[in-house]
């Protein structure tokens, strides 16, 4: 099988971890300021660019939590509208990773660009369906790109951190749930929406989840963590400040949900564990292939990933994709 596109340049900078369109100003989650970036959802809001594309509830986070009030110049883009800039077509898609997250098809010269930021294509609670647009080129995410990534039992993963959180709390102990403060806390909120224990969050995160109630999610009350807990509750936390956690009680039991939880023993050990379950709002390694078989592109960039991805690499050959993965510490030209 012969692939043919005509040339069609992106620079990838990977001293920075940014990427940006040739001859454009438009970067992609670039995390160094830049006149304007595409901003995919909020764990990418690491600086505060001069000017930024995104959905208008991450520009309504970036505002509220990073600009503290001072003034954005943000393009608010609504999922599926077509807006010209720079002589760049851009249409934003949902992404199904966390709410008001998006990918960004980029036109120009007839080609076509995807770049999916992070991906997931199960239904998670207040969050749009991912939507699969055609594309030239692909630029995909690859942090679950081997096959013991395998998410499709998530059901049944949920209702085994269920019962163990519930069976916890009858016993009287107090569940810690490190997490990511921005992208998982409503996932989790409202998957012990049916047990009656408190659920405490640190604070933080409880400013996060109350800005997502001015969106009229229906979101279980919580309450801001404190130290001083009267009956066994659930704490969420964030897993970064594991080792940070108060330890007003003997009565606790730490747990995460992720899906790096595949690796439980390893998992358990570094974050000092009582258990862990496999639960991810990424896309797993059977879902990207999946992804990249209804984009139908060309060519494919695989964006670096802390896990081995070789795997996903050379299944995607296997079915006739022209693959590369962007692991060079340099710039370089890809196209």
């Amino acid at each position: 099988m012969q692939y043919k596109w005509e040339t069609y340049k992106i620079m990838i900078n990977y001293i920075a971890s940014s990427l940006y369109i040739k001859n454009s100003v438009l970067w992609l989650d670039a995390i160094s300021k830049k006149e304007l970036s595409f901003v995919s959802h909020i764990d990418k809001l690491v600086t505060p660019h001069t000017r930024i594309i995104a959905t208008k509830e991450t520009i309504a986070f970036y505002k509220k939590f990073f600009l503290k009030g001072e003034p954005l110049n943000a393009l608010q883009l609504s999922f599926f509208r077509k807006f010209s800039i720079g002589g760049l077509n851009i249409t934003l898609y949902p992404s199904g990773y966390s709410y008001g997250a998006s990918q960004i098809l980029v036109k120009k010269d007839n080609k076509k660009i995807l770049y999916s930021g992070s991906i997931n294509n199960r239904q998670l609670a207040f969050c749009e369906e991912i939507y699969y647009p055609s594309a030239d080129i692909l630029v995909m995410e690859s942090t679950y790109g081997n096959s013991k990534y395998d998410f499709s039992s998530y059901k049944d993963e949920e209702n085994k951190v269920k019962n163990y959180v519930a069976s916890e709390l009858q016993k009287g102990n107090n569940i810690v749930i490190f997490i990511s403060p921005l992208t998982k806390p409503q996932y989790i909120i409202n998957l012990f929406n049916e047990l009656t224990a408190p659920i405490y969050l640190q604070n933080k995160i409880y400013q996060y989840v109350n800005h997502l109630r001015d969106y009229n999610l229906d979101i279980k009350p919580v309450r801001s963590f404190v130290t001083s807990i009267d009956k066994p509750s659930i704490i969420l936390y964030p897993k970064n400040n594991h080792n940070k956690f108060p330890l007003f009680s003997d009565n606790i039991k730490k747990i995460m949900l992720t899906g790096n939880a595949i690796n439980k023993d390893e998992l358990n050990k570094k974050y000092n564990l009582n258990e862990s379950f496999t639960l991810s709002s990424h896309a797993d390694f059977k879902s990207l292939i999946q992804y990249s078989e209804l984009v139908k592109p060309s060519k494919i960039y695989l964006l670096p990933s802390k896990n081995d991805n070789n795997e996903l690499i050379e299944e995607l050959r296997g079915k006739r994709f022209n693959v590369e993965a962007l692991n060079n510490p340099t710039p370089k030209k890809l196209f």
